[in-house]
């Protein structure tokens, strides 16, 4: 595997999105007790108390320090199937593909049986799903996945964002991102990450189709949601777990890299636009050493800290349990717009409400 670039290029560019495949469907990831693993899947549950409806979201940044997604709506469709006191979402259910809704208050280790898992017919028509965000109005966005086969998924359905509609909670394809290949064998994967800032209503998403273990072909784009406009690309980066934090001298894109154990991030004007260089803020291969290539397949701020979940990846399709994850957490010291690790990392098996 060549060696990857310590900087990143960056260019502007406005585009309309490409129509997408005839497929469909939806899921969405908060993290709480034990978490199961398939590839860069997961499992979670929705807290009433985070669901703050936005009527309408600032052009620009707050200014406060911390996480950007403290807007997240909950799914208008939560009411209508009785679950808007006690929603849980899951895309790693073993006996489902897809996304599915359950009662949260049970812990997801307990027999499917008792948890009330209910599945929409749309939730499965894009196969096995991976990362998801919800945006202030309820909308669930979320991507395929492959888990064991690129056939898991509809063609030409893994560089495609769907979106679950928070009113008819039908999945309908919403974008697709243009220029990308088709996943092969030599990778199978196309978007892998997605993030949400209210500030601007808008998603980054990364994907890594194209690439291969020698060639790093991979780009992180900005959606404006209000627009369906792809403005920014970062170009020359595979990435997989991607948040936006606010900091004490401004915004700053934080991305889990694809092909090393680290962590690094680009400043964000005002309006949400990439601006300047790539900067590599975290390494993290002394600290994990439980498993071979290791991989931040998700990154969530919870105020002022900063946790990371990693898994093992390289570009193939090997289901992780959730023996092989380690969770780190980090501490933001605003003086030098850093992080600083906590005393010990979180084991996989601790209960902790944490939300992305």
């Amino acid at each position: 595997m060549r060696k990857r670039r310590q900087t990143a290029t960056l260019r502007k560019r406005r585009t309309t999105a490409s129509a997408p495949p005839n497929a469909a469907h939806g899921f969405l990831l908060l993290v709480v007790g034990v978490i199961v693993l398939l590839a860069v899947a997961g499992a979670g549950w929705w807290m009433t108390r985070h669901a703050e409806q936005a009527s309408q979201a600032p052009t620009q940044s707050s200014g406060v320090i911390g996480g950007v997604t403290g807007c997240r709506g909950m799914p208008r469709f939560a009411t209508r199937l009785g679950y808007a006191d006690r929603l849980g979402i899951s895309t790693s259910e073993r006996l489902y593909h897809g996304l599915v809704i359950f009662d949260g208050r049970v812990p997801v280790t307990t027999d499917p049986a008792l948890r009330d898992i209910h599945q929409e017919p749309s939730w499965d028509d894009a196969g096995t799903l991976g990362t998801f965000v919800i945006d202030r109005d309820g909308h669930i966005y979320t991507a395929a996945v492959p888990r064991t086969a690129v056939s898991d998924n509809p063609p030409g359905s893994l560089n495609v964002i769907y979106r679950i509609d928070s009113d008819t909670a039908e999945l309908q394809p919403f974008i697709t991102l243009p220029g990308a290949p088709a996943g092969s064998s030599d990778n199978p994967f196309g978007i892998l990450g997605m993030t949400y800032d209210c500030d601007t209503h808008a998603l980054y998403v990364s994907t890594v189709a194209g690439s291969t273990r020698q060639s790093e072909e991979g780009r992180i784009v900005r959606i404006d949601l209000a627009s369906r406009e792809i403005s920014d690309e970062v170009i020359g980066i595979d990435a997989i777990g991607l948040a936006v934090f606010q900091g004490r001298t401004g915004k700053r894109l934080y991305v889990g890299l694809a092909r090393s154990a680290d962590v690094g991030s680009v400043e964000l004007d005002a309006a949400g636009h990439a601006t300047g260089e790539f900067r590599i803020d975290l390494t993290l291969d002394e600290q994990v050493t439980t498993f071979a290539d290791p991989r931040v397949r998700r990154i969530s701020f919870d105020q002022t800290n900063m946790t990371l979940f990693i898994v093992p990846f390289t570009f193939n399709l090997r289901a992780v349990s959730e023996q092989q994850q380690v969770t780190l957490r980090y501490g933001y010291d605003a003086e030098r717009d850093s992080w600083v690790p906590f005393p010990a990392s979180i084991p996989a098996s601790d209960r902790a409400h944490l939300h992305g």
